[in-house]
């Protein structure tokens, strides 16, 4: 049975594919938020999982950022 990724590892997958930078990635995910999430957060999801700055990043992160990042059709201008 394979390994379950860690939600971190999914968000970095995702900012990858679409060939964009951590930033850009969180311009687009910020885009119409009530709540953004502030840059140091965003890295905090996307640390070393032995880091101590590292938090987990909650699903509906994830699941918003699949939206969002897909949608992108991985192009920056």
């Amino acid at each position: 049975m394979a390994a379950q990724k860690d939600n971190g590892e999914v968000l970095r997958e995702l900012i990858e594919q679409a060939q964009l930078t951590q930033e850009e990635a969180l311009t687009l995910v910020n885009e119409g938020q009530a709540f953004p999430i502030a840059l140091s957060t965003w890295k905090s999801y996307l640390a070393a999982q032995d880091s101590r700055r590292r938090r987990n990043c909650p699903e509906v992160v994830i699941r918003h950022a699949e939206r969002v990042l897909s949608a992108s059709g991985a192009t920056t201008e």
